[in-house]
């Protein structure tokens, strides 16, 4: 028969859980990639950041301030860059979406021992359960939210350039090359972005699948 659970050292393993930490990367990873969308909206707009700084963040609607940089990105570009928009718009609502839940799920501990009877301990995000919890509830674990902060850094960074290159920042820069970019813009968004993308440092593969760090 198995022994009674130790509740206190699970308790005190799950306050070294990885994920309280990268809960918080990831809002902060977020509020970054909304930096930047408010500097493009500034941009579209030609309004300077203070003004569109009020006013794009009082637009509290994912969806509403989607819409409303559709409408200033085609009043600006007509269609040159809608390939390049339009990919971007259909990848930002699930980012929206998880956005909302690592926010607003509760982080409950999964306690149990493994094989040698050591107590063990999962925190995960899970969305509010109060009519009981289930084996098939959705969860966000620490390994999730990586790969959410991640995705929010490098679509970032990819705005951060489309503002550099269509505002000219850097057009006195000898070493700058907007020439990539431009050919970026007109292309439709792959995330995760192909080995050769200049804001990855391609890692050598050990697996079929792709692995990739965002350029700093």
């Amino acid at each position: 028969m198995p022994g009674l659970i130790d509740l206190g050292i699970a308790m005190r393993k799950a306050e070294d859980d990885p994920i309280w930490a990268t809960r918080g990367k990831a809002i902060q990873a977020y509020a970054a990639l909304e930096q930047a969308l408010c500097t493009l909206f500034g941009h579209l707009g030609s309004i300077s950041p203070i003004v569109a700084g009020t006013i794009f963040f009082k637009i509290t609607s994912a969806d509403a301030r989607s819409k409303i940089l559709e409408k200033l990105f085609k009043m600006k570009f007509g269609t040159k860059y809608n390939l390049f928009l339009n990919s971007f718009l259909k990848q930002i609502r699930p980012i929206d979406k998880d956005r909302n839940a690592i926010v607003h799920w509760n982080a409950m501990n999964t306690v149990g021992t493994d094989a040698a009877g050591e107590v063990t301990s999962l925190v995960t995000l899970k969305p509010p359960a109060y009519w009981g919890i289930s084996p098939e509830m959705p969860m966000i674990t620490a390994q999730d939210l990586i790969e959410f902060s991640n995705k929010c850094e490098f679509y970032t960074r990819l705005w951060n350039m489309f503002y550099v290159v269509d505002a000219g920042v850097a057009k006195n820069s000898a070493e700058f090359d907007s020439s990539p970019w431009l050919n970026i813009f007109e292309q439709p968004i792959v995330y995760p972005p192909p080995i050769g993308h200049p804001l990855v440092a391609s890692v050598p593969a050990t697996n079929s699948s792709q692995e990739f760090r965002v350029q700093k």
